[in-house]
């Protein structure tokens, strides 16, 4: 799937149900991803790149189904940062 403008298409994060530390999260709160990594993005993005691993602001985030695989998909300035792995 290729998204167009600057929008970013994004795989989110398995959702975790408990912390590392052992705290078990509400179900609201494991349900909301942060982070994920880019699987296309538009041509008017600037920063981004397919396969870049990034943190998001899951309010704005659009949820698309595709061939029942679940993405998310946003606009390029809900994009917070960029992380390296």
């Amino acid at each position: 799937m290729q998204v167009i403008n600057n929008k970013v298409l994004i795989t989110p994060d398995n959702i975790e149900e408990t912390t590392e530390s052992g705290i078990i999260l509400s179900k609201a709160e494991a349900e909301i991803p942060t982070r994920g990594v880019v699987i296309s993005v538009g041509n008017k993005v600037k920063e981004l790149k397919e396969g870049d691993y990034v943190i998001y602001q899951p309010r704005h985030a659009m949820k698309i189904k595709h061939e029942d695989i679940e993405y998310l998909m946003f606009p390029e300035s809900s994009i917070l940062a960029k992380i390296n792995k």
